[in-house]
């Protein structure tokens, strides 16, 4: 087997076929682990942890627990996050060479099924080859995007100086939580959103909640505008955009592109192969099959859920079904989180989403005020919300916001894809204190009540 592209769906692939015993070759023009771990997840979760050590100092300023607040190295902040990022990227490459994944570094070119070039002038041959090329920054085409100071996320994650104010185009999850980060170290924060609500994808009750909350955090968000043009202005950035019909500017140290990201294929040259897309995506059958005999795909390149877990997921399968295990993909539940302030989790249909569908349905939302775990942690603001099907009785959604509700997902995720229902929460005993226990809550009030604090249920019918 040979793998183009060694993020977190190649390398993963690459190692689960090892231990299956095939002979792996891994191809990968930049640093193994791809975005996530190079530009994305990593680098930008180690920036989330020290920002949740400097939010803890200032919350301990106003306890009285300390006498002062903290003052960042910016640079010192950033290196350390590199830091990280290069032991990880060692120790995934030292992980692929003790499995004994052939490594080759260089660009990837497929010629013909089970034939491959690397620019080095190596031709690779291989049975089966699977396409994992990722995807790659979008931004819209926009006057004044090349300028200086117009930053892609990679770009941003390269800064040596915290800005006075930042403006972000973009107020999905990667805006947000860019927007979180930067707050949070003292940076005066601009979103700008085309659509009419921020977090697309996130329960429309908890993205209004969080929505409410930016303002005391030093994020300013301005929905349903069009961004214009850019130009520079002094020593910094003017951007031009449209609210209302009215044309307005905004005056800015630096601008953030965070527009989201789109199927990339490279220069894997599968689409002169004549290979079946869709959408800009490479189109696979139930068992990632692409068009052509023998060559596979996986992660972000089909254009489903851009996201490392699904990547992974995939990657693990493709090996395994190409060892001939032949097992079809059930990515259909799948978790979410955007590591803002508070963490935003989810899974499963929102209520918008059930409501569209015509389904019957029920929700039961619990706040964190009533959580003693919250409160022993100063973050007592957030929320489980649980949706459910009136008529069979199962848990169908579940959207949090608060502390670490990341964590939590994956005991929702599974109760999802079990078909458990609320009492299958209930009747498990949850640890004590947990934030993990206002998500029983949340549950017990779809069984006739909560007992913390007063939670909210609500029945929805068919249309």
């Amino acid at each position: 087997m040979l793998v183009i592209g060694g993020g977190p769906g190649g390398y993963v692939a690459a190692l689960r076929a090892r231990s299956l015993g095939m002979q792996v070759t891994l191809v990968e023009k930049e640093n193994l682990g791809g975005v996530c771990l190079n530009h994305g997840c990593i680098p930008t979760k180690t920036l989330v942890h020290h920002c949740e050590g400097v939010s803890w100092m200032k919350r301990a300023v106003d306890h009285g627990i300390l006498r002062e607040g903290p003052l960042v190295d910016f640079a010192a902040l950033m290196a350390d996050k590199t830091r990280v990022v290069r032991a990880m990227v060692e120790n995934l490459r030292d992980l692929v060479m003790r499995n004994r994944v052939r490594f080759v570094q260089g660009i990837a070119s497929v010629q013909e099924p089970g034939v491959v070039t690397v620019d080095s002038g190596e031709t690779l041959q291989a049975r089966h080859i699977v396409v994992a090329t990722g995807s790659r920054e979008w931004t819209p085409r926009l006057s004044g995007a090349e300028l200086p100071g117009v930053l892609g996320t990679r770009d941003i994650l390269e800064l040596t100086k915290l800005p006075e104010h930042l403006t972000i185009v973009g107020g999905g999850m990667i805006g947000q939580e860019f927007a979180s980060i930067f707050a949070s170290l003292g940076s005066r924060v601009t979103i700008l959103e085309a659509l009419d609500r921020i977090l697309v994808g996130v329960d429309l009750d908890l993205a209004k909640r969080y929505l409410a909350g930016l303002s005391a955090k030093g994020i300013e968000c301005r929905t349903g505008v069009m961004v214009h043009e850019i130009v520079k202005s002094g020593d910094g950035l003017r951007v031009i955009y449209v609210k209302s019909n009215q044309e307005k500017t905004l005056e800015t140290n630096l601008v953030l592109m965070a527009t989201g990201r789109r199927p990339h294929l490279g220069d894997s040259g599968v689409d002169r192969l004549g290979i079946r897309m869709e959408n800009g995506a490479v189109a696979v059958d139930e068992f990632l099959r692409t068009s052509i005999d023998g060559i596979w795909a996986i992660g972000d390149v089909l254009g489903r859920q851009m996201l490392a877990h699904v990547a992974s997921y995939h990657g693990e399968l493709v090996a395994e079904n190409i060892a001939g295990h032949q097992k079809p993909v059930h990515d259909d539940v799948v978790p979410s989180c955007a590591y803002t302030a508070p963490q935003i989790a989810w899974v499963g249909l929102t209520e918008e989403a059930a409501r569209a569908a015509g389904r019957a349905f029920r929700t039961s939302m619990f706040p964190l005020s009533g959580n003693g775990k919250a409160f022993s942690i100063d973050q007592p603001t957030g929320w489980m919300k649980l949706v459910e099907d009136s008529d069979t009785g199962r848990l169908i959604g579940a959207h949090m916001m608060g502390p670490y509700v990341s964590e939590l997902l994956g005991e929702v995720t599974l109760a999802l894809r079990k078909g458990m229902s609320a009492a299958d929460i209930v009747d498990t005993i949850h640890p004590h204190p947990t934030i993990s226990e206002a998500l029983r809550e949340a549950a017990a009030g779809l069984l006739g009540g909560s007992i913390h604090a007063a939670g909210r249920v609500r029945t929805f019918g068919p249309r």
